[in-house]
């Protein structure tokens, strides 16, 4: 997945005592300025969060539980979207296809927390690469297969493809998983924080955008 080598040990030595309070995150150490700024989908006054993630990651399963937790207390001025990672020719697309196609059959957010698990949990590999094993497993949730390939190549997921990766390629996303905040910030795995404090440093951000909107400072 993502790696980052970081040329600031210095800095990282003095925030250091400062991070494990939790209560600050810093720019280039567990976040970074998308340059330039992207415009965001949702009303004035709103503030977007995307999360580009892959179902074969490691790191965005065991993000997922602080992502469900974090859901659950949105403020009203949140607008929280999950993008699956749709690089054509990587090994994240046949999850995107896959994902797109749940989501049209009006099955995406029941398979969520089955598909991560029976990647990770149950060692299921063959469902990030195999199209057999996902109509398979989708058959475990009513989707006869019939309607899974009419589904699978239909125009719907298609565009639904296309958009994703013009997404991505808008962010420059180049691992997973990655938030976008307010099409301002950028921060995830591959930055100086464990797991657990990630979802902490959106919501440092997502109060950052909220005081900007309101013009004061954080």
């Amino acid at each position: 997945m993502k790696i980052r080598w970081l040329l600031i040990p210095i800095l990282l030595f003095l925030v250091g005592p400062v991070l494990a309070d939790k209560a600050h995150y810093f720019q280039g150490v567990n976040y970074e300025a998308v340059n330039p700024a992207q415009p965001t989908d949702v009303k004035p006054g709103q503030i977007e969060v995307i999360e580009f993630y892959w179902y074969g990651c490691p790191h965005c399963y065991a993000l997922e539980p602080y992502v469900e937790s974090w859901e659950k207390t949105l403020p009203k001025d949140v607008v929280f979207k999950r993008i699956p990672a749709a690089m054509p020719g990587s090994e994240f697309y046949t999850d995107a296809q896959a994902t797109f196609t749940a989501e049209v059959l009006g099955i995406g957010d029941k398979i969520r927390e089955p598909f991560f698990d029976a990647i990770h949990a149950q060692h299921q590999v063959e469902l990030t690469t195999d199209k057999d094993a996902l109509r398979t497993f989708f058959g475990k949730y009513g989707v006869k297969p019939a309607d899974f390939d009419a589904t699978w190549d239909s125009f719907a997921v298609q565009m639904h493809l296309a958009q994703a990766n013009q997404i991505e390629t808008r962010y420059a996303i180049q691992g997973v998983p990655t938030l976008i905040i307010n099409g301002k910030w950028k921060t995830g795995a591959g930055y100086q924080m464990d797991t657990k404090d990630i979802m902490g440093c959106v919501n440092y951000l997502v109060d950052q955008e909220r005081a900007a909107m309101k013009g004061g400072k954080k």
